[in-house]
């Protein structure tokens, strides 16, 4: 039986462009998950299976002076304790860095920390036993000496003179930087009859997967491969990364994802306890389980959107767009994230403020720069929010300057829908948007005219009810190089791997 034979109704649906858009569409995998079959990271067992804790440094920032575990060796069931100096003679460190993003720089990173943590949280040592509830109670047990060091904490003053520089091979704590400046600014602010300004403060945060970070890596000694099991939203790469660092030909790694629990970009990453599973795997000759407690994930899974911008905009009392300009500074922890880099999110801002609006003047200055904090990077709307909420912040504070309703000040300056094909000052092309009848259907279907005046006679009874607008602009079909993964390639530089994007 055909499709259309079928259900002709899904037919006409499938025929139709965006035809899943507002209709109800079922999940193809539901029946079996709502039956209890899923299969996710945490349910898999293999014979021989060892659990591994990771011992987590509770400074911000110190030396590693002595570890003692021979106590918890000698616990039942503890099969290893293993520190970071011993891991790294089995899998290599890497580096954060993409050539597209000019002067991007980071300190080479471990699986498991030597020498030094630098932030809270940071693995120093991995302790393998036949269970979860063993290699738990065995970490407890493990004695760190640490001496401890100053920790760079606050993203405003990580590029003082006096702050110490996390890194000192790098020279100072500034990861990456990029400077834009399109049109004539100043000009344009000179000309503008009002400027207004504003800081925008966006606090860190993170995704909370219903499944944690979970890995199973289970090495064969007797065909040379290994079989990674994990919730990933990027098994290729996972291949492609763990085959370097682990020096084998990627035909001896297989990766095997199979229901991921939820990921939000949490998962599109490679974490270092994950290269650390892959490689005491094959260490011990034997498989190993890693599934992070929820503890564990909000200390070390990727956190975003750490930003503090400085925001001006400058209009003409008729509500015409001048300028805009901002100074983006975000701070990303110890070491640029590996493969994707912590400088995207940063990047994606410069490059999004302005959104659809028509001006030609825009300048803008993001900075990256290390702390001893959880490593950030991007997941979901990389850039966006951040973007997002600056420019229409900023144009709401303008039509109020200026006495203009908020909607008529967006209809003034959004890009015509029939001026495209257009670029963005900061270089992004446009084709095919169509802002002004998104604007005019929603000011329909909400009557904003309405809602408005019941606002109004609202706020005579002190009820105050606030009415929401923002345009934005949304990056589909990047190139390969844009977020710096697909298309790329790995090269390995004196040990140390460095990511390349594809003109290399």
């Amino acid at each position: 039986m055909t499709v259309a034979s079928a259900n002709p109704e899904i037919l006409s649906m499938l025929d139709r462009p965006n035809s899943y858009i507002g209709k109800i569409v079922p999940r193809p995998n539901l029946e079996r998950l709502m039956q209890g079959r899923g299969l996710y990271v945490s349910d898999i067992e293999l014979p021989r299976m060892a659990h591994v804790v990771f011992l987590r440094s509770p400074h911000a920032h110190a030396k590693i002076i002595a570890i003692d575990a021979a106590e918890a060796r000698r616990a039942p069931g503890v099969i290893a304790i293993v520190t970071g100096e011993e891991l790294a003679t089995v899998i290599t460190p890497w580096v954060g860095v993409l050539s597209h993003l000019k002067g991007l720089k980071s300190a080479a990173q471990h699986a498991i920390a030597i020498d030094r943590v630098c932030w809270q949280g940071e693995a120093v040592a991995a302790v393998v036993a036949t269970s979860r509830a063993v290699a738990e109670d065995a970490a407890e047990i493990v004695r760190v000496e640490y001496e401890e060091l100053d920790a760079v904490t606050d993203m405003r003053t990580a590029l003082d003179p006096q702050t110490p520089v996390i890194h000192p091979a790098l020279g100072d704590n500034l990861a990456f930087e990029r400077n834009l400046d399109a049109g004539s600014v100043d000009a344009a602010f000179a000309a503008s009859d009002e400027v207004m300004e504003a800081n925008f403060i966006f606090g860190r945060h993170t995704g909370v997967t219903l499944e944690p970070r979970a890995v199973v890596a289970d090495w064969n000694a007797a065909e040379a491969r290994l079989t990674i099991y994990q919730g990933t939203q990027a098994p290729h790469m996972v291949q492609n990364i763990a085959a370097l660092h682990l020096r084998l030909e990627e035909s001896q790694v297989r990766v095997v994802c199979k229901d991921v629990g939820g990921s939000f970009g949490i998962k599109v990453h490679i974490y270092a306890d994950e290269m650390a599973v892959y490689a005491l795997s094959k260490m011990l000759r034997r498989p190993v389980k890693f599934v992070a407690d929820r503890v564990e994930s909000f200390n070390t899974d990727i956190h975003a959107r750490d930003h503090r911008c400085e925001g001006r905009i400058g209009v003409k009392r008729d509500g015409t767009i001048m300028a805009f300009e901002i100074d983006d500074l975000t701070g990303i922890g110890p070491y640029s994230m590996y493969p994707r880099t912590s400088a995207i999110e940063a990047n994606q801002v410069v490059n999004l403020v302005g959104g659809p609006y028509v001006t030609k003047n825009y300048r803008a200055r993001a900075r990256v720069v290390f702390q001893n904090k959880n490593v950030m990077c991007q997941y979901r709307a990389v850039g966006h929010p951040i973007a997002c909420s600056v420019t229409e912040g900023l144009i709401d504070l303008a039509a109020a300057k200026i006495g203009i309703d908020p909607v008529e000040i967006r209809r003034r300056n959004l890009i015509a829908d029939d001026a495209y094909p257009c670029a963005s000052p900061s270089g992004l092309r446009f084709e095919q948007l169509s802002h002004h009848a998104a604007m005019n259907k929603l000011m329909k279907m909400m009557d904003y005219d309405a809602l408005r005046a019941e606002q109004a006679a609202l706020r005579k009874r002190n009820i105050h009810r606030g009415i929401g607008i923002a345009s934005f602009i949304e990056v589909t079909n990047p190139s390969a190089a844009f977020y710096g993964v697909g298309g790329a390639r790995i090269s390995s530089q004196d040990g140390v791997a460095v990511r390349l994007d594809a003109t290399g």
